[in-house]
């Protein structure tokens, strides 16, 4: 019997009008923007922090860590709580706030395109393929790869 590719599950975002996916695996849970805390001297995308059923959880700015423009919040904005593999052994928990979370679509392995490889753009991007179901157009990221939190100390993910 030949080997048959298993359909995924990614979850779907808004950052404006495009949008993106991924795998839910990484998701723990979607919430509503809460109170944010800033912190002084945090890296850029970092909005701060929130406090997640008394456990503090960083809140980085998606669309700051795609190298897209930041936005005001508005009520559509939610924050996907995901467990991010830092290391082999370590996992950490982070908020990524994006403009409007979508819903899960299962999408099989064969759907997905490379994306095109101009001046090395594969090794440097966080867009590990993309799915057009007649111009509809979703690029698949890498949640490791978008944020990780180099020089960061995070609290790991719960067991």
């Amino acid at each position: 019997m030949p080997h048959r590719a298993i359909p995924q599950a990614y979850l779907t975002f808004l950052l404006g009008d495009e949008k993106f996916a991924i795998h839910v695996d990484h998701v723990q849970e979607i919430i509503e923007l809460k109170d944010v805390t800033r912190i002084p001297d945090t890296p850029h995308y970092m909005l701060g922090i929130i406090n997640l059923r008394g456990k503090v959880l960083p809140l980085l700015d998606t669309r700051m860590k795609l190298g897209l423009p930041s936005l005001p919040s508005t009520s559509k904005n939610r924050i996907l709580v995901l467990n991010i593999r830092e290391t082999d052994e370590r996992v950490i928990q982070v908020g990524a706030l994006v403009d409007t979370a979508r819903e899960v679509n299962v999408i099989e392995q064969k759907q997905i395109q490379q994306p095109a490889d101009v001046e090395n753009y594969r090794k440097a991007t966080a867009v590990t393929g993309i799915v057009n179901d007649q111009g509809d157009i979703t690029m698949i990221l890498d949640v490791n790869k978008v944020f990780a939190l180099q020089g960061v100390e995070i609290v790991p993910a719960a067991e």
